[in-house]
């Protein structure tokens, strides 16, 4: 029996060692954002990285770098910030920067590009992937930006805030009244989750912008940052976070009218 035992725990233990092994080996394109020779464009407010698609990386550079200087200014920073965005030649090594080797096997088409922390990682719009365009990808990046510079003001920021900052900034797709006679408000609940699925799911790409236009409007843009700060609602509006979600749905039910 003892032998059993023993070796019942040796096989375990083997396959614990094997299973963390491979998820360490997956994850290690991770571990540095740089691939071989990248070359590197340096800005007032971003630094770009990218690879051979030098044309392409010079038009994201130029748009970028002029556009994140009133977002910045926006958000409350006078000066510069260590907001670096690199830029791959294909969608497929962009994707294993963020989720390791896997990521080509998780068809993903859609996804091309994402911010981890104040890195940006971005799909060359060079080569923009099946479902995209060169100018999907390039203007992509300036949304990815804004979650950078969020991150410096506060890198565990919800899910829900961070989007709303980064469609509201980048002037995401304006949010239209007739939409709610097919579309469902996200529920309370959907905007506490910071499961991206969710978010994307329950309508968060069209509806969380009008979250922060909602809070700017009627508490002022000083009180949107202080709350991204802290995301203390009842020091920063003296209401509960469920009060000011009340408010949020009156706002969109009686959008514009």
């Amino acid at each position: 029996m003892k032998i059993k035992t023993k070796k019942c725990v040796f096989i375990i233990s083997t396959g614990i060692i094997f299973l963390l092994a491979g998820i360490m080996i997956n994850f290690i394109p991770t571990w540095n954002l740089k691939t071989a020779d990248m070359n590197v464009l340096s800005g007032d407010w971003i630094n770009v990285y990218y690879e051979t698609e030098k044309d392409a990386a010079e038009d994201v550079f130029a748009y970028a770098n002029t556009e994140t200087a009133s977002i910045a200014e926006k958000l409350g920073f006078s000066e510069k910030q260590n907001v670096n965005v690199y830029i791959y030649d294909y969608q497929n090594t962009m994707q294993t920067k963020k989720y390791g080797y896997i990521a080509p096997l998780l068809g993903l088409d859609w996804y091309i590009g994402d911010n981890i922390g104040t890195d940006v990682i971005l799909t060359s719009p060079a080569n923009p992937g099946e479902v995209h365009s060169y100018d999907n990808n390039k203007y992509a990046v300036l949304h990815e930006i804004v979650h950078a510079y969020v991150s410096v003001i506060n890198e565990d920021v919800d899910l829900w805030l961070t989007e709303g900052m980064a469609l509201y900034l980048s002037n995401g797709e304006p949010f239209y009244k007739e939409y709610l006679e097919y579309l469902t408000i996200p529920t309370y609940k959907d905007t506490n989750s910071n499961n991206p699925l969710t978010f994307s799911n329950s309508g968060g790409y069209t509806f969380a912008h009008t979250y922060i236009e909602y809070l700017d409007k009627t508490y002022g843009w000083n009180k949107v940052l202080k709350l991204i700060e802290t995301e203390n609602y009842e020091e920063c509006f003296d209401k509960s976070k469920k009060e000011i979600y009340e408010e949020w749905v009156h706002y969109i039910e009686n959008y514009y009218q």
